[in-house]
């Protein structure tokens, strides 16, 4: 466990050392979410209640983002031919994978960081509390796991743009619905939030397991 731990954390520190020096995604994704609740800023009526509207532009935001963010993945060290290099040391292809996981995940943290409080101050919503960040967390962590694997999976193609949302967008409808439901409840329209929060864990545990599992038969083709 030490030394999966260990190859994770840094498989992710160098993606995130990369993406700090190149900034080919961070800039992209900050500048996304901006634009997409402008834009969803005029497409709703917002005087009979912002907080209604809130939830579904919020995973509509996190969803689109995330495939960007996922699809980098490994999608750049396909184009940089570093993949292969990373592939033959003796590291476990579980750890790799985990820390490419974690690396993205951490980008679309990043990303929801700047939605958040976008979100409060275009819908005039009270999204600065500890169920909201929860329930975002808690589904990060699941979609990054799918996410990563499609991806993995769709950077071996040529058609990767077009194959990582057919794939991956229906395992990210319970994060969405559940999501949701537990965003509804943090902005106060009532409702059973423990249970919410945890099916989504349950949730988390399942994808990442199988992701995990999944990902060295992926990584080896």
């Amino acid at each position: 466990m030490r030394e999966y731990l260990r190859v994770a954390v840094a498989v992710a520190g160098k993606d995130l050392r990369t993406e700090l020096r190149s900034r080919e995604v961070l800039p992209a994704l900050g500048q996304f979410v901006v634009l997409a609740l402008l834009i969803a800023n005029f497409g709703f009526d917002l005087e009979t209640g912002g907080s209604a509207v809130a939830p579904g532009v919020l995973w509509l935001t996190v969803t689109f983002a995330g495939l960007v963010a996922f699809g980098r993945t490994f999608a750049s060290e396909r184009d940089q031919g570093s993949l292969e290099p990373l592939l033959l040391t003796p590291a476990n292809r579980a750890a790799i994978f985990g820390g490419k996981a974690l690396a993205a995940a951490t980008l679309l943290a990043a990303c929801e960081a700047v939605l958040v409080p976008a979100l409060g101050v275009f819908f005039n919503a009270p999204v600065l509390s500890l169920p909201l960040i929860a329930t975002l967390l808690l589904s990060t962590i699941g979609m990054a796991g799918v996410g990563c694997l499609f991806a993995a999976l769709a950077a071996q193609t040529r058609a990767r743009d077009l194959l990582l949302p057919v794939l991956a967008l229906p395992l990210w409808v319970p994060f969405a619905v559940i999501g949701g439901r537990a965003l509804q409840v943090a902005l106060g329209t009532g409702g059973d939030l423990n249970g919410a929060l945890a099916l989504l864990l349950d949730f988390d545990i399942l994808f990442v397991v199988v992701a995990s599992l999944s990902a060295k038969f992926v990584l080896d083709d």
